[in-house]
């Protein structure tokens, strides 16, 4: 755990880098870069490219704290300024979504690209972001995981979040300074964007239907996500009761799902093997 990855005295001001927010901020400028490569060659210019995909960042930022404030917003009534914070907590993911979509598709219908091969094209600069997102997090040790067992569980130290979480829960003896391992939930959906986001690649270089590398990896996420969620401690800031987000996860997998299967049923009718089937 190293919630501050620097901490220097600059001309007698100190200079401090928080791992969340260095992390928040490097998951955006990477993914921007990979989406404009994939824009240009598209044939979108590189400073239209550019521009589009940081409004497309920042519309989706100001959505995870804009459905959190709707959400909840008495915690936000006492001190609006926190509506601006960049603290990792209280970001709903939904929001994001919502922002960055919308952006997303007003630019493909300007600057005439087909939505589903923009969104085939976006999977590897999303999951490079989330990807860099969930390191961070496990550098700042939120957003953690349940007390476990297995070999593999990661012990935060005393003050961390899964510290504080295990001695409100009255586990094993963390009010005395000791801290039981954990479920490392950050590590698990990092892994999981990295082998989803490779297979839906394969699947693009395979000539998949337009849409269906990016409704795979957008599935798979999301079912993981669900059963992820039943691995995570639960936040004292949690916007939603912990059953709502899996639930909320989990159709959003079987929506995705539902138009991934179809996609792939009209590809196969379309094609003269499945022309000929009963």
């Amino acid at each position: 755990m190293h919630p501050v990855l620097v901490d220097v005295a600059v001309d007698g001001a100190s200079v401090t880098l928080r791992s969340y927010v260095t992390f928040l901020f490097l998951a955006a400028l990477v993914a921007i870069g990979l989406a404009g490569r994939v824009l240009v060659r598209m044939g979108v210019g590189p400073r239209p490219a550019t521009a589009g995909l940081a409004a497309a960042v920042l519309a989706g930022l100001a959505g995870t704290r804009l459905l959190a404030v709707i959400l909840a917003p008495s915690q936000y009534a006492a001190d609006p300024a926190s509506a601006f914070a960049l603290e990792p907590s209280e970001f709903a993911l939904y929001g994001g979504l919502a922002g960055s979509g919308a952006v997303v598709l007003w630019l493909a219908r300007r600057w005439h690209l087909g939505v589903a091969r923009l969104a085939d094209g976006l999977v590897l600069p999303i999951a490079v972001g989330l990807v860099l997102l969930r390191i961070g997090c496990f550098l700042n040790g939120c957003c953690g995981g349940i007390a476990t067992s297995l070999p593999w569980g990661v012990v935060f130290p005393p003050g961390s979040e899964a510290w504080g979480q295990q001695v409100i829960g009255g586990i094993g003896g963390a009010l005395f300074g000791r801290v039981s391992p954990v479920h490392p939930t950050q590590l698990y959906e990092a892994t999981a964007a990295i082998i989803l986001a490779t297979v839906a690649l394969r699947l693009e270089r395979r000539d998949a239907p337009d849409g269906v590398p990016a409704l795979f990896f957008a599935t798979g996420f999301l079912a993981f996500r669900a059963f992820n969620q039943t691995l995570r401690a639960p936040s004292l800031d949690q916007l939603l009761p912990e059953p709502m987000l899996v639930e909320a996860y989990a159709l959003g997998a079987l929506a995705c799902g539902v138009i991934l299967l179809g996609r792939v049923a009209s590809r196969r009718q379309e094609s003269p093997l499945g022309a000929g089937l009963p």
